[in-house]
């Protein structure tokens, strides 16, 4: 082979050798560039994933915790129907009671038969009042009220000593009464409720 030839070939492997490392190069770089690509698309659904798990996760939490809270109030206000059910129940069956050793303090007896005779004044109006007067007032409490009485029916008043009454003074007139006895005033059952209920409410908030 002569000298040019040799030169010839050498040169074109030498050319075919520097294409074919470029060509590995570029296909090193190209696999490094989409391996690096693959890489950060499947760190990018990853993260996406545990966000995804974190957000549901959280939610299940979250509804948990409320169906748990929903339960505990659930549980909570019948717990405090039951007891307010309860405290109702003994609070009427205390009152005759308590209404009764009111009546044995001179202070509540006498505000108990002011407010009885202004009530029946507005429900019965002016005339001859029978008064039936629970026992336990003294002649100067009954002449009180006599004065009391005459004042706003504008007639003096009749009044008898009522020994079956617990507590308190029934008022009547021409065959109409107003009750303010212990009876008359726990007669309508629904109003008593709603006024110990009122009671027991405002107990709670003070506490």
């Amino acid at each position: 082979m002569s000298d040019v030839l040799e030169l010839q070939v050498h040169s074109l492997l030498s050319r075919m050798q520097a294409e074919c490392d470029q060509a590995c190069t570029r296909l090193r770089e190209e696999a490094t560039e989409r391996s690096s690509r693959l890489v950060q698309e499947a760190r990018h659904r990853a993260r996406m994933r545990v966000k995804e798990a974190v957000a549901e996760k959280r939610l299940r939490v979250r509804e948990h915790c409320r169906r748990v809270q929903a339960e505990v109030d659930a549980k909570q206000r019948d717990r405090r129907f039951v007891e307010l059910t309860e405290q109702l129940a003994r609070g009427l069956q205390l009152l005759p009671d308590v209404l009764a050793e009111r009546w044995q303090v001179d202070e509540a007896r006498a505000a108990w038969c002011r407010q009885v005779l202004e009530d029946a004044a507005a429900a019965l109006g002016g005339g001859r009042w029978r008064i039936d007067l629970a026992p336990g007032t003294s002649p100067a409490e009954r002449e009180t009220l006599a004065h009391d009485a005459a004042r706003l029916a504008g007639e003096a008043a009749e009044i008898f000593e009522d020994g079956g009454a617990q507590a308190g003074l029934r008022i009547s007139r021409d065959g109409a009464c107003y009750d303010g006895t212990v009876d008359g005033l726990l007669a309508d059952r629904m109003r008593v409720q709603a006024a110990l209920l009122a009671e027991l409410g405002d107990e709670e908030s003070a506490e």
